[in-house]
């Protein structure tokens, strides 16, 4: 079952310039993200905490990561929505039985926990991330409170 809206991941080409643009808008400084950060490889971000959600800026680490394809195609934007689910494995088959198709045939490890992505052409056109934390771990608490 999904539990909670999570996050919003917008595909950006420069780093470095998005961080500074967003966090003037926000007021905020975003937490760093490395490769190691993400389930999918060749991707590097940044991800502001806003109580009750989270915004990630997404780069390539080089031209042929999955955000690399994603901008080249459409252009820097919004590449996904995250959803935190109650059980990943229960849920990603309930979505199946639906008709929503997933990247991946199982779900993914990363260093938070567990994320599927699905097709964004079973969701008119929408990639939708499920995400299921590990015990412990708040996906939208801040590493910096």
């Amino acid at each position: 079952m999904v539990t909670r809206f999570v996050d919003v991941g917008i595909a950006v080409d420069d780093l470095d310039a998005a961080v500074a643009l967003y966090s003037r808008m926000l007021g905020v400084q975003p937490r760093l993200l490395s490769s190691a950060d993400y389930a999918y490889p060749g991707l590097k971000g940044a991800r502001f905490y806003l109580g009750n959600a989270t915004i990630s800026l997404v780069a390539s680490v080089g031209p042929r990561s999955a955000i690399a394809r994603f901008i080249g195609t459409r252009g820097e934007g919004v590449n996904h929505l995250t959803f935190e689910v109650s059980d990943i494995q229960e849920d990603s088959a309930r979505l199946r039985g639906a008709g929503i198709e997933f990247l991946s045939a199982q779900p993914l490890r990363f260093p938070e926990g567990r994320v599927i992505f699905a097709h964004p052409r079973s969701l008119h056109g929408v990639q939708i991330a499920f995400v299921q934390a590990d015990p412990g771990v708040n996906l939208l608490r801040s590493p910096f409170q």
